[in-house]
């Protein structure tokens, strides 16, 4: 039962904190996807009294991705009935050109102040509409999703990783009569430390794999569709095979450095 404890003791702190690893690695995923999502949806409309040339466009801002006009003449058939044809006429000889302006990659705030200063000094462009008060809002929520998922990551690192170190020193402190002695016989520093360096790889390839079956049935367990239909941002992204080769990585790192340096403070003081 003290063993199971023990046990259990290391690899819950450890769990957490894989867990941790892993979600904000999710997270960070489902933003760049976002990201990726916004930045082909994302426009900037232009208007302009003379034709814009691609090319010339890019010279000035070469984060443009596409320029495409918006041809006018559907909306202009559209009012037919209401107005004369010698309106009409006006309309389609004097009516400015529009075109909607697609970027390569998504800008934070003041690129796109940059890249709507530059497009007002260009010849022709009369008005440029960037949507900026809507842009921000998105700008600032994924900002404000990365620094969370940050702060959350670092936070549960920091009180599981030294949780860890602790239960390494009440296991060092229980084997360290019996390493005393295999060493008083010439036993090197591997032969004695090999029942300790056991029980925490054990432990570590454990906590690995039940976080990795979490998050295989999260999608099952939480709405994660609802989630990513209402905000956009795809949570359900584990690849089982490559991310429970990271987490048995990483948690076989921080094991054995843990214990290592645990092992070897004890040996010097």
């Amino acid at each position: 039962m003290k063993s199971l404890k023990n046990h259990l003791s290391f690899i819950v702190p450890l769990f957490v904190l894989l867990f941790a690893i892993q979600f904000s690695t999710m997270l960070e995923r489902g933003i760049k996807k976002y990201e990726a999502h916004l930045t082909g949806e994302y426009t900037i409309v232009v208007v302009s009294k003379l034709p814009l040339d691609k090319k010339k466009v890019q010279q000035t801002i070469p984060s443009i991705k596409s320029i495409d006009e918006i041809h006018k003449d559907k909306y202009i058939e559209k009012l037919k009935s209401d107005i004369t044809k010698a309106d009409l006429v006006y309309l389609r000889a004097n009516l400015p050109k529009f075109y909607t302006l697609k970027l390569t990659s998504l800008p934070n705030e003041s690129t796109l102040k940059q890249i709507s200063t530059k497009l007002t000094k260009i010849k022709g462009i009369t008005k440029v509409e960037t949507f900026k008060k809507t842009f921000n809002k998105f700008h600032q929520f994924l900002k404000m999703s990365k620094m969370a998922s940050i702060f959350f990551t670092v936070f549960i690192f920091v009180i599981s990783f030294m949780l860890i170190v602790k239960q390494m020193e009440i296991w060092s402190l229980e084997h360290h009569r019996r390493m005393y002695i295999m060493g008083l016989f010439g036993a090197p520093f591997w032969m004695k430390s090999a029942s300790l360096y056991k029980s925490v790889i054990i432990d570590a390839l454990i906590a690995a794999v039940l976080v990795a079956i979490v998050f295989l049935l999260l999608p099952n367990i939480a709405n994660l569709e609802s989630i990513n239909h209402d905000l956009g941002i795809d949570l359900s992204n584990f690849n089982f095979i490559g991310d429970l080769f990271k987490l048995i990585v990483i948690s076989l790192l921080i094991s054995v450095v843990s214990v290592t340096t645990i092992i070897l403070k004890q040996k010097h003081s």
